[in-house]
């Protein structure tokens, strides 16, 4: 589970004293061959590129989880034999803690440090302080001169990474977009024999619920899916651009809404409550640290109310998962910025950090190396075309798909073996699923929230309050949600969901929605 990053970095980045660099190079070379593209991995890029200057070393920092990279220099060695021959340039490869990543990017920017991609996560946090701030640059010219690749492999995703009418940044290209719904413990779903096809709703689970608990009286059936979050938020649909202060919900249109005086939430809230009082729900439920996906996973608990629901949502190990969604999924500009590629203010040769991104999306050779290390000593090939990781620890992403395009990689074995499918239809059932999700009617929007920081600041005050203990039904929500409606507007939330409707409204004004 990826720990939640924190108001309070972001607030710290916006106190580093920050440097804007105005650059003088416009991605042009002279004396300009054509590309090579002895690999077929560039073979997409039309521009030319300068094979007689010396070659430019693209300093990359990415964020990482804080643990140790022995084999790093192996990558960046098989990486730069390819990179030369196809763009001229060498790669530093500098991984940064994910918990200290805003504060190392802000002193790398005041200090004056040359960067060339920065990668952002999550970056709907990110890309509007980084950009008000001058640490990352434009890439409009670069992307049209340089990134046939990405604007083939990404299309409207791009439109994610754009803030005030410019492109700023690449969004990474996931595998699928995942919903909100149930992840259950297939075990338990056989021995009791349920039909998870009857489970349309929320009230569905009420006698799933009921005929294991009278079996298995130990385990508690439902559990908020991370230990930060509760049960309630994970079972309505809601799109509030980056936080829960205000957003779209199925039948709002274009307006923004309070989620918490929504009818669909409130349903929610009472229902949970209902299982917490017949002891469906763990007592501590709103002080315990364990995820509730560590639950699912030790047999603690029966079903996790999840945002993870997926295609392969469902395939952990060590034990079998069955999933259900409760609402079609919805591609927003959020999910899509998870990673985003950036570069920084202080590169010297913005052309070619996107040369680079670019020959990441067009090569299934370099996505492969970066995602999995190589061959033989970090992953084994099978004859399938799927992958069998190694126990060597020495290289590991963590799984993030960070790097080049997901559609050029090979499976993972474990997956595909998980699902019961072969290669084949396991990559025909995750088009499908793809193919069923809808994009937001304001995907493309990237709410900026410097306006309201200091109302945001005392929302998530007000929500740290309020918000779990309902949401997890350990209270009686018919004497709190107003007491929590009431601090919210207190706090500023009329004035935040004003400004998210003030920048929507300009933002569909300006694309002619």
């Amino acid at each position: 589970m990826k720990k939640k990053i924190t108001p309070v970095l972001l607030a710290a980045l916006l106190t580093v004293s920050l440097v804007g660099c105005s650059n003088s190079n416009n991605g042009n070379t002279s004396d300009p061959n054509d590309v090579s593209a002895s690999n077929g991995s560039n073979s997409e890029l039309s521009g030319k590129i300068d094979f007689n200057e010396e070659p430019y070393t693209i300093k990359v920092n990415y964020a990482v989880l804080g643990q140790e990279q022995p084999d790093l220099p192996k990558i960046e060695e098989k990486l730069n034999e390819i990179t030369l021959k196809e763009i001229n340039a060498k790669v530093d490869l500098e991984g940064v803690s994910l918990y200290n990543m805003a504060n190392a990017y802000a002193l790398k920017a005041s200090s004056g440090e040359k960067v060339d991609l920065l990668m952002l996560m999550p970056g709907n946090q990110y890309l509007a302080p980084f950009a008000n701030n001058k640490m990352i640059r434009p890439i409009d010219e670069e992307l049209g001169n340089w990134g046939p690749a990405l604007k083939e492999t990404l299309g409207d995703l791009l439109g994610a990474g754009q803030f005030n009418g410019k492109q700023f940044a690449i969004p990474q290209k996931m595998d699928q977009k995942n919903t909100i719904g149930f992840n259950m413990n297939k075990s338990i779903l056989d021995k009791y024999n349920i039909d998870i096809n009857s489970i349309k709703s929320i009230a569905d689970m009420d006698p799933i619920f009921a005929k294991i608990h009278e079996g298995e009286p130990e385990m508690s059936m439902i559990a908020p899916e991370v230990s930060s979050g509760n049960i309630t938020n994970n079972l309505v649909y809601f799109d509030g651009f980056g936080n829960q202060y205000g957003g779209l919900m199925d039948d709002s249109g274009m307006k923004i809404i309070n989620e918490y005086e929504s009818e669909q939430w409130i349903n929610a809230v009472k229902k949970v409550r209902e299982w917490y009082q017949k002891g469906y729900i763990s007592k501590d439920v709103s002080t315990s640290q364990d995820d509730g996906g560590a639950l699912l996973l030790n047999g603690k608990v029966f079903a996790t109310a999840a945002s993870s629901v997926g295609f392969t949502g469902g395939l952990s190990k060590p034990i079998e998962q069955k999933t259900v969604a409760l609402h079609q999924p919805v591609q927003t500009t959020t999910d899509s910025q998870l990673f985003l590629w950036t570069v920084a203010s202080s590169s010297k040769r913005p052309d070619k950090a996107i040369q680079l991104l670019n020959l990441l999306n067009s090569s299934a050779e370099l996505s492969t190396l970066l995602q999995f290390g190589i061959e033989g000593e970090h992953y084994e090939l099978n004859a399938d075309g799927t992958v069998d990781e190694t126990k060597n620890a020495n290289y590991n992403q963590n799984n993030w798909l960070m790097f080049g395009d997901y559609d050029k990689k090979p499976l993972s074995a474990a997956f595909v073996e998980a699902s019961g499918l072969s290669p084949e239809d396991f990559k025909i059932k995750l088009k499908e699923w793809n193919d069923n999700t809808l994009k937001s009617p304001a995907y493309g929007f990237l709410f900026d929230p410097t306006p309201v920081r200091t109302e945001i600041a005392a929302l998530d005050a007000v929500s740290e309050q309020y918000s779990k203990v309902i949401g997890n039904g350990s209270v009686d929500p018919d004497e709190l949600i107003k007491k929590f409606n009431d601090s919210l507007y207190s706090a500023g939330l009329q004035k935040v969901i004003d400004e998210k409707q003030r920048q929507l409204d300009a933002w569909l004004a300006e694309n002619g929605k």
